[in-house]
């Protein structure tokens, strides 16, 4: 993925075969063939148990697989999309992602965030009373321990993490440290993007409400003596694309409809207040009985044209106007989650989609 804004829009695909880690590495090969820039992967533990329709084959992890993915690609970024500061201790992400860093010869990045409830509500000895808290802290120790040194080494001493002079030898190629990219949607999660990050990397957004949140990274940056220019502007949506556009945009639309109801902030902003209210936030989801029927019941009311809005979905012809739609709402960065015949749809991002940007 571009650090950084440029004329040019970068892609990057999120590889998702949950249950065949072989079959990710195999489509990372696939996606970089293509021509996109970047390979993100996502990072559970656990998927809910008990569950006939949700997340329902089971993770694998992600370091492991972009460890391989690494040996079946050369040029493209590679990174999880994303991991979190909750299960994953800071001394281990940023030790991994030094590992992948050197593995690939500069081509890793950290995307992270503060984490979601079913990848480890089983675990009854986490604390996640604040998860805020906890990432803000994650953040400066990752951070800190890439800058360490044996004459400078990193003490830290926060309310969840303390570290004690650590100096983590082995360090990443990129200087001065492989790109950071926050993953949440909300104010604060928005306001330390600006602040320390060098990227946001939110998960579903239709254009209009990407580009008002976006502002907020762009004036807290802006606010801390950062040039608002300096952030690159990634955003995960979902895709389906086939001559039979009708067909494409069917696929995105039914197969993210669940998508969209787990972000009822986005559903408020987009003018369905009453759907909102009765649905469950993402990352208080751990999938319960109750949980589910009430994702269902928000599920089932949302209108088909409001799902549509978060896709890049339908005909090639119409896929290529709604990349420009994000790319208009500020995204430098898009990054795709083929949801219809995956194949088909890399044919067309390779010969008509992403050659359309290629070549303004």
């Amino acid at each position: 993925m571009s650090e950084s804004p440029t004329s040019e829009l970068a892609f990057g695909c999120q590889v998702v075969s949950y249950g065949d880690p072989g079959r990710a590495v195999e489509r990372a090969a696939r996606v970089e063939d293509a021509g996109f820039d970047a390979v993100t992967v996502p990072d559970h533990l656990f998927h809910p148990t008990g569950s006939d329709e949700y997340l329902v084959d089971p993770p694998w992890e992600a370091f492991s697989v972009l460890g391989a993915m690494v040996h079946a690609t050369e040029d493209v970024t590679l990174m999880p999309g994303v991991s979190d500061s909750v299960r994953r201790h800071p001394t281990e992400l940023a030790h991994a992602t030094a590992t992948l860093d050197r593995m690939s010869d500069g081509r890793a990045g950290l995307g992270i965030g503060a984490g979601e409830a079913f990848n480890f509500a089983p675990i009854e000895d986490i604390d996640w009373e604040n998860p805020y808290a906890r990432f803000r802290e994650c953040v400066r120790v990752v951070d800190g321990l890439w800058k360490s040194t044996v004459e400078e080494p990193l003490s830290f001493s926060g309310e969840y993490f303390e570290l004690d002079e650590a100096h983590m030898g082995l360090k990443p190629v990129q200087d001065p440290r492989p790109p950071l990219w926050i993953g949440g949607y909300g104010e604060s999660m928005r306001g330390l993007t600006g602040a320390v990050a060098d990227g946001w990397f939110p998960w579903v957004y239709s254009p209009a409400e990407y580009e008002a949140d976006l502002q907020k990274v762009l004036d807290v940056a802006e606010s801390r003596g950062r040039d608002p220019d300096d952030i690159a502007r990634a955003v995960m949506v979902p895709t389906a694309v086939s001559e039979d556009g009708d067909e494409a945009r069917e696929a995105g639309i039914e197969r993210n409809r669940v998508n969209l109801a787990l972000r009822p902030p986005l559903l408020e902003d987009m003018g369905y207040e009453d759907i909102a209210a009765e649905t469950p936030i993402m990352w208080q989801m751990a999938f319960d009985e109750e949980q589910e029927r009430r994702l269902t019941t928000a599920a089932e009311q949302i209108p088909d044209e409001a799902v549509d809005e978060i896709c890049v979905a339908g005909s090639p012809e119409r896929a290529i106007e709604r990349v420009e739609a994000f790319r208009e709402a500020g995204v430098d960065n898009l990054v795709l989650i083929p949801v219809g015949d995956f194949e088909e749809t890399m044919r067309h991002y390779e010969s008509e989609i992403i050659p359309y940007f290629r070549e303004e």
